[in-house]
Parts: structure tokens; sequence; C-alpha cells
């Protein structure tokens, strides 16, 4: 009896103090909320606008996991097409001389989460996107030849299309 009478002044005393509280900071509450979604309504337009001025890029996404890079920079970098910039992520840093809040959003927003490496192309305003992941491994794993993979990443590129 003497829990049940604990738990029931504990709740009481939180909802006499949390109520207040919750009074007082919502109208900070409601101002930041209005803030933050004019602040990403901006952001939106500006990726947008950032994603027109890029129009056509390819972006090779690939990073550090498993000493992949290696293979990746000794294998496939060299040979990509002039076209495809090669963006690495090492941790939560993107080396890429693009800007990197953009490339981030991008990345974030990826649809086939399938892992590493991501092909990505600009098309008319939109970033379309693919995971190589299972064919690069596949590659990597059987020893196979690393320009095969640069045909497949080529013919991959080629082959996104918007869905709209």
């Amino acid at each position: 009896m003497k829990e049940l009478l604990r738990k029931i002044l504990i709740t009481l005393l939180l909802i006499v103090i949390g109520i207040p509280l919750l009074i007082l900071f919502l109208p900070f509450i409601i101002i930041f909320s209005i803030f933050e979604h004019f602040r990403q309504k901006r952001f939106i337009k500006e990726y947008n606008n950032y994603l027109l001025s890029i129009e056509g890029k390819k972006f090779f996404f690939y990073n550090n996991r498993k000493n992949n890079h290696h293979y990746v920079e000794k294998n496939i970098i060299s040979k990509l097409t002039d076209d495809v910039e090669y963006v690495f992520l090492e941790g939560k840093n993107l080396k890429s001389e693009f800007n990197r809040k953009y490339l981030s959003h991008m990345l974030f927003n990826v649809s086939d989460r399938k892992g590493f490496p991501y092909l990505i192309k600009i098309n008319n305003g939109k970033a379309l996107d693919k995971s190589i992941n299972s064919k690069f491994y596949n590659f990597k794993n059987q020893n196979k030849n690393p320009q095969d993979l640069i045909v497949l990443i080529n013919t991959s590129f080629d082959n996104l299309k918007s869905t709209l």
C-alpha cells in the first residue's frame, strides 16, 4: 500500500511541476518549431538549386569499411571516367571538393540503402542513386577483374533513370 501511495505522490508531483513548465516553455517550443520549419524549407530550396547547378554530375561514394578504400583507390578511382567524381567517407567526414553539407544530405536521402559504394547521378535536378554493394563485394572477394567492375559502374550510371 505504501508503494502505491508513493507512486501516486510522485506522479502528482510530476504533473504539478510538469504542466507549469510545459506552459512556460510552450511559446519557446512553438517559436523554435516555426524557425526550424523555415530553415529546413530554405535549405531544401538551396539544395535543389545546388543540384541544378551540378546537373549531369556523377558521384562514386565509398567508405573505409574493412579497408575496402584501399581496393577502391588502387583498382577503381584511377580508372573511372573523368565525369565521375569520387567521394570518400571516412567515418562521418566526407572528403570532397564539393559542398559537404549538400553531399551529406544527398547521401542521407539515398533510397537504395544496401551499403557502400553508392553511385549518385544528378539528372533533371534530382539525385538518382544506386548501391553496388553486393556486386562490389562479389568482384572483390572472388578476385575478379577490376576492369569489369569499372564497366559495371559505368553501365549502372547510364541506367540510372528518374522514376518520375
